[in-house]
């Protein structure tokens, strides 16, 4: 009887062994055939690294988050108003500070400046996290930075991703009636990296109301991953002498944000981490929180009206930071 069940505890553990490798071998196979999500997701970062080239110029700041500063943050603006470039780099906060990050660094030279103004969820990242794009990504385009982390992270990871992605992978890239270049993000974007295709408003006010960031209403605590991966970016920025700041995403200004007391601890909870690393805090939190009136079609973008308004008071808390005349610093 125990001959029995060693015989199929083996088998059982043989099987689990075959079906591991011919899925690890799987994704290697398909790496380079990333699915419709990663190639959307993809197409927006090399975006964000072609405004980032600024042949010529002395000095640049990069506007650094997800979509919160994509549909936020008229560089163009802030470059005319302030007199030097500034760069649109807002991403998709999903897809986590790691990949932003990576994305943004060959973009920068001595001299340069980092804004941050980071997504509240960003805060929390976990590099097991399971947010799909995020996924698509690591077993895709961008598949070095998977590659580099810790094996057991690779392991469960690779578990996390659905075996769909298999399949999607698959579809797009054998079949024959369709580019899988077509699933490139469709978002009108300046040479500035900033989004021109949010005008008007396409969510009410009665739908930006029925539910709260849960990011910012519950206890926010920032994660060991995403303290180690901007401390290691606050490094590499100070070996090359690129000041950073940090401020405050755009967002739907929710009553329960500013009628409870989480949401202000989570806020202070973020000011005093930047503070610890010796970043300044640019601005306060609450004045980046606008009605209704000035979004697009989620709580973190803003049409053309918002953005103005966003942008007009993002350049007057920079100016003490840069030569402007009639500033004070």
């Amino acid at each position: 009887m125990k001959v029995i069940e060693i015989k199929r505890s083996l088998s059982l553990l043989s099987g689990l062994i075959l079906a591991a490798t011919t899925w690890v071998v799987s994704l290697e196979l398909i790496s380079d055939r990333p699915v419709p999500n990663a190639i959307f997701a993809q197409s927006i970062i090399e975006r964000k690294m072609e405004a980032a080239e600024k042949p010529g110029k002395a000095s640049k700041t990069l506007v650094v988050g997800g979509s919160n500063v994509a549909f936020g943050i008229d560089t163009v603006r802030m470059s005319r108003t302030i007199g030097e470039e500034f760069v649109n780099f807002g991403c998709i906060a999903g897809i986590g500070p790691e990949i932003i990050l990576s994305a943004l660094r060959p973009s920068l030279s001595e001299g340069d400046r980092i804004l941050f103004c980071w997504e509240y969820g960003l805060y929390s990242f976990k590099r097991r996290d399971q947010n799909i794009t995020y996924l698509n990504l690591l077993f895709g385009p961008q598949r070095e930075i998977y590659e580099n982390y810790p094996f057991l992270d690779q392991v469960v990871l690779s578990l996390r991703l659905p075996f769909g992605h298999l399949r999607d992978s698959l579809m797009t890239h054998l079949n024959p009636y369709a580019d899988p270049m077509i699933y490139k993000c469709s978002w009108d974007f300046d040479a500035g990296g900033n989004v021109r295709s949010n005008a008007g408003v396409v969510t009410s006010e009665e739908e930006l109301l029925k539910k709260s960031l849960d990011a910012l209403c519950t206890e926010l605590i920032v994660s060991s991953e995403a303290r180690k991966t901007i401390m290691d970016f606050l490094g590499y920025c100070r070996a090359m002498n690129v000041e950073v700041l940090a401020s405050w995403p755009n967002l739907f200004a929710h009553p329960s944000y500013l009628k409870n007391q989480i949401p202000r601890e989570n806020i202070q909870r973020i000011r005093e981490f930047w503070e610890d690393l010796s970043v300044p805090v640019i601005g306060k939190a609450e004045d980046s929180m606008l009605g209704s009136e000035f979004f697009h079609d989620t709580y973190y973008h803003l049409n053309t009206k918002g953005v103005k308004k966003r942008t007009d008071l993002l350049i007057e808390e920079l100016k003490p930071w840069y030569a402007v005349p009639g500033a004070e610093g």
